[in-house]
């Protein structure tokens, strides 16, 4: 693989929103060893690392659809002994460095992928698939292993310097295909991976110890091959929402796009014992998840907060006649009845809460929403210049609204026992600067000025999925 710092800017444009303003990507690599302090003051004995993955196309893609596709790229602010550091780096897939020897895009987009030239592909490279791995989703870390992670494709090992090192095998002879969100248990340790399969109606389920083995794999089987970017795991459950979003091979050799709404079959939810009994199905009317905040066991019942979409819409020039919201829903497992509430009626997504709560009860919940204040975006789906904090218990909602600023996901930093003994770290865009920033919010005050603003030294992309890495 590649190892050199890529130095080059980007030079193509696009009228396309998701990748023009704070979603146009950037070229350079680099690193800068002390960011400056803007406001605040960086937080006593905080060590650690911030990094967030996102959508990074380095060349002009023949199509794009955000957040479906793209390269990708990892931004980091680490903090040791008082000084801020940041570098950001490509993950170097293998798809990545075909078309790095390309010079161009080679890959066409999910929605109307295309075969690779042969002459660009290697002897271990499978000329069948037109699909392009990228790993440009999300960052996690699992025991000693942190790895970027794609929609159903390997997961690829980091290194402390960003660099990647390979596909992670977790301890087989072969790449562990997995998505972008999985879940670790809350007493094991051990980690749950998915992953979907675009041709058949089956997605598996890898579950692998907290020494960084597979254990076990085992596939569920659905009504049709179907998108499923998130699950819900309990300390007994794990719980798949199946929404309508279906592979269809046939509907785009016709011209279509290769995956169809089919709100027909409604959304189906399995519950699917740990310990390897059959899974139970719940039907539902149809709808949507890209992201939960958490799920967890309350006597009979699984209680799971997400964000619901009434239909998932494909393609920048559509818009959903109804915002992404944040709703609960709880799961009856001895009436098999299914409640629904929403939280509230603002446009959500990306919810997080402390990790140390996840898959046991949770009270707050910390997600970006948009307000009337941002006066300088694109217009593009995934704008937020707001972040909340919800009381699950009261209902109460705090919130720090950034202005005409962009914000992102907000990844939880934990300083103590407490669900708000934390601070909020998110990367934060000016319009009129064309700068971003690092900022910590407190999490129990959370309308305060924020703890610190860093700022850095180049444009941070709207990106998706980040994790705080302790030292």
């Amino acid at each position: 693989m590649s190892r050199d710092r890529i130095t080059e800017t980007i030079s193509w444009r696009s009228d396309n929103p998701h990748l023009t303003g704070n979603f146009a990507p950037v070229g350079t690599e680099i690193d800068s060893e002390r960011l400056e302090v803007l406001e605040g003051a960086i937080p006593e004995g905080l060590a650690g690392a911030y990094i967030r993955n996102g959508p990074n196309p380095r060349y002009q893609p023949s199509s794009y659809n955000y957040p479906l596709e793209g390269d990708g790229m990892l931004h980091a602010v680490s903090f040791e002994n008082g000084i801020a550091r940041y570098r950001n780096r490509y993950v170097r897939t293998r798809s990545f460095e075909i078309e790095d020897l390309a010079g161009h895009a080679v890959f066409g987009g999910l929605m109307s992928p295309s075969p690779v030239d042969a002459k660009y592909l290697g002897p271990d490279d499978d000329p069948e698939n037109p699909f392009k791995a990228s790993a440009f989703v999300s960052v996690m870390q699992h025991g000693d292993h942190l790895l970027a992670l794609g929609e159903g494709e390997p997961a690829w090992e980091i290194g402390p310097d960003l660099e990647t090192r390979g596909p992670w095998m977790a301890g087989t002879g072969s790449p562990i295909l997995m998505g972008a969100h999985n879940r670790v248990h809350p007493v094991t340790g051990d980690l749950f991976a998915l992953n979907y399969d675009l041709m058949s109606p089956t997605v598996t389920i890898h579950h692998i110890g907290r020494d960084g083995r597979l254990r076990r794999s085992f596939d569920v089987g659905l009504a049709a091959p179907s998108m499923i970017h998130d699950f819900v795991l309990t300390e007994r459950y794990l719980v798949l929402l199946i929404g309508p979003a279906v592979f269809d091979l046939q509907k785009m050799m016709e011209g279509g796009s290769f995956i169809q709404w089919r709100g027909d079959l409604g959304t189906r939810i399995a519950v699917v014992p740990l310990d390897g009994g059959k899974p139970r199905w719940f039907e539902a009317e149809a709808f949507f998840v890209f992201h939960f905040a958490n799920g967890f066991e309350r006597s009979s019942e699984i209680v799971i907060d997400y964000v619901r979409h009434q239909k998932l819409y494909f393609g920048y020039g559509e818009r959903n006649s109804e915002p992404p919201r944040l709703h609960r829903l709880v799961l009856d497992t001895t009436s098999g009845r299914i409640r629904e509430q929403p939280w509230f009626e603002k446009v959500v997504e990306f919810p997080r809460i402390d990790e140390r709560r996840t898959s046991v009860s949770n009270r707050y919940i910390f997600a970006p929403t948009l307000t009337e204040t941002l006066t300088g975006g694109n217009g593009a789906s995934g704008t937020f210049n707001c972040l909340l904090r919800v009381d699950t218990e009261t209902g109460d909602i705090s919130a720090h609204d950034f202005g005409n600023r962009i914000a992102g996901e907000a990844v939880f930093i934990p300083h103590g026992n407490g669900e708000t003994a934390g601070w909020l770290a998110t990367y934060v865009y000016d319009p009129e600067t064309d700068g971003s920033e690092l900022v910590l919010l407190d999490a129990g005050r959370i309308s305060d000025e924020p703890v610190l603003r860093l700022r850095l030294p180049q444009r941070v992309p709207q990106g998706l999925h980040g994790a705080w890495v302790p030292a």
